[in-house]
C-alpha cells in the first residue's frame, strides 16, 4: 500500500502546484505565490521518495514484510528464490544441505545403496 500512497502523493503534488501556480500568479503578496505551491513540490519529493523505498523493500535482499503469515519452515520466500537467483524457487539452501546430510547418513548406516544415494543426491542438487 505504500508504494501506491506514494503514486497518489505525486499525482496530488503535481496538481496543487499547477493549481497554486495558477491562483496566486497575481497575488498581492508575493511570497504566497512562492510558499504556497512549494507545498505541492513538498508532495511530489516525498512521494517519489515513498515510492523508491517500497520498491527497493519489496525486491531488496534484506526486505521487511508486515505481514508475514507463514514461517519460513513452513513455506520459503519465493522472492528470495528470485532475488538470490535460485532457479525452480522449491527448496532453500538450509532445507538442500539438511536433505543431503540426511541421504549422507542413511548411506553411512547401510539403510540405502551407493547407486541410491548417488541418485538421491543429483535429484536433490538439481533443485538448486
Amino acid at each position: 500500500m505504500g508504494a501506491v500512497g506514494g503514486i497518489v502523493a505525486v499525482v496530488f503534488g503535481i496538481f496543487w502546484t499547477v493549481m497554486a501556480f495558477s491562483m496566486t500568479r497575481d497575488s498581492p503578496f508575493p511570497i504566497v505565490g512562492v510558499l504556497f505551491p512549494l507545498f505541492g513540490v513538498v508532495f511530489v519529493v516525498m512521494g517519489i521518495i515513498n515510492v523508491f523505498y517500497n520498491a527497493h523493500n519489496a525486491t531488496g535482499e534484506n526486505r521487511f514484510s508486515e505481514f508475514d503469515i507463514t514461517s519460513p519452515s513452513e513455506e520459503s520466500d519465493p522472492l528470495d528464490d528470485f532475488v538470490k537467483g535460485n532457479s525452480t524457487g522449491n527448496a532453500t539452501d538450509g532445507e538442500i544441505s539438511e536433505r543431503l546430510a540426511k541421504v549422507e547418513k542413511l548411506r553411512e548406516q547401510k539403510l540405502i545403496s551407493e547407486e541410491e544415494y548417488f541418485e538421491q543426491r543429483d535429484r536433490i542438487l538439481s533443485e538448486i
